[in-house]
């Protein structure tokens, strides 16, 4: 009976293993293809803010936004429990000062040093040949802003 249940057991870690492994590969091909497919999206795509999130946010923010995903015992500061900004802030959402602080290209002068990435910079990147400045500052911000519109989406009451 042991050697049975060994084998079960062993054919379930393969088949988490296998499931994983096309997770990782499915989210790599994401990533690679983020860049070439972000120009043709919108903010008004639903889906649009929420695959942002897992991209850039979700390896320190964690599934839920709560400041506990993988990368976070690895940082100096505890990332943010993103659920409560609207909390933090009288119930109201600050979207403007959100999207500042992701793009975090502007510094606020007496703020302390900043541990999260500028993201105005990395979502500021030229993906085709040729491509303008506006063109590229007109994604970078719909990359922004459809991040801000799903952070607004989990904000606890």
């Amino acid at each position: 009976m042991a050697r049975r249940d060994t084998t079960i057991a062993t054919a379930a870690m393969r088949s988490a293993h296998r499931f994983l492994a096309s997770h990782v590969a499915v989210t790599a091909m994401l990533v690679a293809g983020h860049c070439a497919i972000v120009g043709a999206a919108h903010a008004e795509d639903d889906h649009f803010g929420i695959t942002e999130y897992e991209i850039a946010c979700m390896p320190c923010h964690g599934l839920d936004g709560r400041g506990d995903g993988e990368m976070a015992h690895s940082l100096s500061v505890r990332p943010a429990d993103l659920t409560q900004i609207a909390k933090a802030n009288n119930g109201v959402f600050p979207a403007a000062k959100v999207a500042e602080m992701i793009d975090g290209r502007t510094a606020v002068a007496g703020h302390m040093q900043r541990e999260m990435p500028v993201w105005g910079d990395r979502y500021r990147k030229v993906t085709e040949p040729g491509e303008s400045g506006a063109v590229v500052d007109e994604r970078a911000r719909g990359q922004i802003d459809a991040l801000v519109e799903y952070l607004e989406t989990i904000q606890e009451k």
